[in-house]
This record gives C-alpha cells, structure tokens and sequence, in this order.
C-alpha cells in the first residue's frame, strides 16, 4: 500500500480505529486513507464533528436548506493538490461530484499515487 511518509500510514491506522464501528466498509477506508495525509489532517478543525469523515468540508447557514451549503474555510484555504484529493474522497465516499480534470491539473507524481492506491481501496484491489 502506497503511503506518503511515516506519518500518512500512522495517521491511516488511527482513523482506522477511530471508525472501527463503520468497518468494514470500503468507503470509511478510502476516507481514512484521504484523510490521514498529514496536510489534510493538520486542516480538519479539531472541533468538528467526527461523526462522518467529511463533515468538515461544508458548512451549513441551515441544514434544511441546500442552497446556504458553502466550503468551509479549512478546504477552501487548503493548497489545491490536496483540496482535490479530498473531494475525490468525497466522490469515492459518498458520490459527491469531482471533476477528474480539475486533480489531474494541479497534482505531482505523489498525489497521484496517492488518488490511485484510493481508487484501489474503493475497488477492493
């Protein structure tokens, strides 16, 4: 399995037992692998709620209303390499749109192993 440095797998193992109670699931462990990048994980503000992996990522004026649904600031500030990693995580978690393109333009050898050792885990490969 292809992790970045030390701390991306140390990171992986930990979420991975965060989430115990949600695997097996092939979509928690993508979001894990995602999220365990030590330049995602630094981003996500400690007071979120932990409930689903990427709750972080919008953020809500009201909850009833998709229109008020809006980045949170922690994505939107993110550098874009790892901005699109995540929202591919989204899209191999919970089908959230991602446009391939959008990545592929902005991400370095290493993001790109790192995109497709996640669709290796979506794929059970």
């Amino acid at each position: 399995m292809f992790f970045v440095n030390e701390a991306h797998r140390n990171n992986y193992e930990s979420l991975l037992k965060f989430y115990a109670n949600s695997l097996p699931s092939i979509e928690y462990e993508v979001a894990c692998y995602v999220l365990a990048l030590p330049e995602v994980l630094k981003r996500i503000p400690e007071d979120h709620n932990v409930k689903y992996p990427f709750d972080w990522v919008h953020h809500w004026e009201d909850e009833n209303d998709e229109s008020t649904k809006r980045l949170s600031d922690a994505i939107f500030y993110m550098d874009d390499p790892y901005k699109y990693l995540v929202f591919a995580g989204m899209h191999m978690y919970n089908g959230e749109i991602f446009r391939l393109n959008n990545g592929l333009d902005t991400w370095n050898d290493t993001h790109f192993q790192v995109f497709v050792q996640a669709c290796k885990i979506r794929g059970k490969l």
